[in-house]
C-alpha cells in the first residue's frame, strides 16, 4: 500500500497538474478549440512546448539544483519552511507563463481565453497557498488535484457545445475519484493531517471552480 500511495503521489504532483489540464482540456471538443485549430492548426505543439518548459522544466530543475546545494532536505520537500522559496520562485515561472498565454490570446481570436481564465486560477491558487504556508502546512497535492477537477467541471460548462461530452464527463468523474486517491495517499503517508488535506479539497475545488466559471482573470 505504501508504494502505492508513494506512485499515487507522484504521478499528481502538483507540478504536472497544469500538464494535466491541458491534455483534458485541448482534447475537448469544444467550440473553442475547433476554431483555434481551424484559425492555428499547428499551436498544439508550441503552446504544450512552451507550457512545459515554464511550468514543469524549470520547477523541476529548481527542485534539483535547491537539493545539490543543500536549501531542501528531500526533493520532496517536507518541511514546510523549504517549500517558501520554491513557491515563489513558481510564482514567478506561472506569472511569465499566464503573461504568454495571455498575449497569444489577443492573438488569436480570444479562443485561448477559457483556458486563459484557468491559468490565472491556478496562479491565483498558488499565491494563496504560498500565504498560507507562512503560517501553516497546506497540502499542495490535495489542492492542485482539486483545483484541477473544479477547473476542467468549470471549462466543461462554459465551452459548450461539446461534442464529445461522453467522453469528457468521464474524465470529470475520473478527476474526483483522484481526488479521494490524492487524499488517501497524503494521509497514509502521514505527509499531512486530516485538516490539511480537507482544507486543500475545498479551497483548491472552490477557488478554481468559481474564477473559472466566471472567466475571472487579469
Amino acid at each position: 500500500m505504501k508504494i502505492f500511495c508513494k506512485i499515487i503521489s507522484f504521478i499528481f504532483h502538483p507540478v504536472f497538474t497544469v500538464m494535466y489540464s491541458y491534455f483534458i482540456y485541448f482534447h475537448m471538443n469544444s467550440i473553442y478549440n475547433q476554431m483555434l485549430f481551424l484559425a492555428a492548426p499547428k499551436i498544439y505543439f508550441p503552446l504544450f512546448s512552451f507550457l512545459f518548459l515554464m511550468a514543469v522544466f524549470f520547477p523541476l530543475l529548481t527542485v534539483f539544483i535547491m537539493y545539490k546545494n543543500k536549501l531542501i532536505s528531500s526533493v520532496s520537500i517536507p518541511k514546510r519552511v523549504e517549500r517558501l522559496p520554491l513557491l515563489i520562485l513558481v510564482i514567478i515561472y506561472y506569472s511569465m507563463t499566464y503573461y504568454i498565454f495571455r498575449y497569444w490570446n489577443t492573438t488569436l481570436l480570444n479562443l485561448l481565453q477559457p483556458y486563459l481564465s484557468f491559468l490565472f486560477a491556478g496562479l491565483t491558487l498558488i499565491l494563496i497557498l504560498t500565504l498560507i504556508t507562512l503560517k501553516w502546512k497546506i497540502s499542495i497535492h490535495t489542492a492542485s488535484i482539486s483545483g484541477l477537477a473544479g477547473g476542467m467541471m468549470a471549462l466543461t460548462i462554459i465551452a459548450q457545445p461539446i461534442t464529445n461530452l461522453p467522453q469528457v464527463f468521464l474524465v470529470n468523474t475520473g478527476l474526483l475519484v483522484f481526488i479521494g486517491l490524492v487524499s488517501f495517499s497524503r494521509l497514509y503517508l502521514k505527509a499531512h493531517s486530516p485538516h490539511q488535506v480537507i482544507v486543500g479539497v475545498a479551497l483548491g475545488f472552490s477557488l478554481i471552480f468559481s474564477l473559472v466559471f466566471n472567466q475571472l482573470y487579469l
